[in-house]
């Protein structure tokens, strides 16, 4: 988490990377496979607020008090759908804190433990985890695949999971600013199972357009 926020938050993807690397060269593959990763837990503060305030209050009132703007709320969702699904794609068993698939917001316990948004849930980024969740169970790369990184740096990164002859890309951009990603890709064409959209190869790679605080998962 520490790791991925770090990243997320404007540092550098290939010191994600690396942090990521020494646990799995440190740990046996069964601990690194089935990890408990997650992007907030009840002794954190929500996600959301995490990514989207641009500041924290320095009084507890004020935290307890904290709503995020418009905008800080559209940023903050952007960056949390693309750590959902950096999350449901590493490596590792995806653990969501209740309420975080909702758009629930809050600081440090207590403000992190509101009841849950019946009828008031934000229902895109609710899709947005169901969606995950169901590639997750369908796919084996995803499951139990190895991992492969293919672009970490800045605020870009892009890694393949593979099982068998499936395989599953992941590419991401934490930015405020479009990227270009040429990336290698032996089949005929690609599908982003979040959108649908479908995407033509050339010479053995592929050239993705991804726009601020954006991802794909390329099938």
């Amino acid at each position: 988490r520490t790791a991925a926020l770090n990243w997320l938050k404007g540092g550098d993807a290939d010191a994600f990377r690396e942090a990521m690397e020494t646990l799995r060269e440190n740990y046996p593959r069964p601990a690194f496979y089935s990890a408990m990763n997650f992007l907030g837990t009840h002794d954190t503060a929500r996600i959301l607020t995490e990514l989207g305030a641009k500041a924290v209050p320095q009084s507890r009132d004020g935290r307890a008090l904290y709503r995020l703007t418009e905008e800080e709320r559209r940023a903050g969702t952007e960056l949390l759908k693309l750590a959902a699904l950096l999350l449901f794609t590493f490596p590792g068993s995806p653990t969501v804190y209740y309420g975080d698939e909702a758009g629930m917001e809050g600081f440090e316990d207590p403000f992190n433990r509101g009841a849950y948004p019946w009828d008031r849930e934000d229902e895109p980024l609710k899709d947005w985890f169901t969606r995950l969740g169901q590639l997750r169970r369908e796919r084996e790369s995803l499951q139990s695949g190895g991992i492969e990184y293919l672009f970490s740096s800045g605020a870009g990164l892009a890694f393949r999971r593979q099982s068998g002859d499936e395989r599953s890309m992941t590419a991401l951009n934490a930015g405020s600013d479009p990227l270009t990603l040429v990336l290698p890709w032996e089949k005929r064409d690609a599908t982003d199972a979040m959108t649908g959209r479908t995407f033509s190869t050339s010479g053995g790679t592929i050239a993705l357009q991804l726009e601020p605080r954006s991802s794909m998962l390329l099938l």
